[in-house]
């Protein structure tokens, strides 16, 4: 049995389009990290743009991660991205990616745990931002 264009048109396709439209805009959230700093929050992961090269940001994320008492599991550094993994005491995956952007201008992002939870990973980005 075939269903009219008209039933097609009016019904199912706005539909498709209401539930891509709220799935897109899902999971994302605006986040203050400090007086002057602000953050993104999506699907489990808090990205934070910095004013710093590569270098700089890459060194204070590794210094940030062993202020917070992480351990070291894995350290894969290219030319201009990195990603850093570690554990915390109850063996909780930590993963910071730094990634630059342009000159001055670098990219990190924090999950910590398999689906992310943002308030640890606030105080991860804050112990980083301290090293910078």
């Amino acid at each position: 049995m075939k269903l009219p264009s008209m039933f097609l048109r009016s019904r199912i396709i706005p539909l498709v389009l209401a539930v891509a439209g709220f799935g897109g805009a899902a999971g994302c959230t605006q986040v203050m990290i400090s007086s002057d700093q602000r953050g993104e929050y999506k699907l489990g992961e808090l990205q934070v743009f910095v004013d710093r090269d590569f270098a700089t940001a890459y060194t204070a994320a590794k210094n940030g991660m062993k202020d917070m008492g992480l351990f070291a599991v894995r350290d894969d550094r290219l030319v201009v991205e990195a990603e850093l993994n570690g554990r915390d005491a109850t063996d909780t995956l930590v993963v910071v990616k730094v990634k630059e952007l342009a000159k001055n201008r670098t990219s990190i992002k924090i999950r910590y745990g398999l689906k992310g939870s943002l308030a640890p990973a606030q105080q991860v980005f804050s112990a980083i931002e301290k090293r910078l």
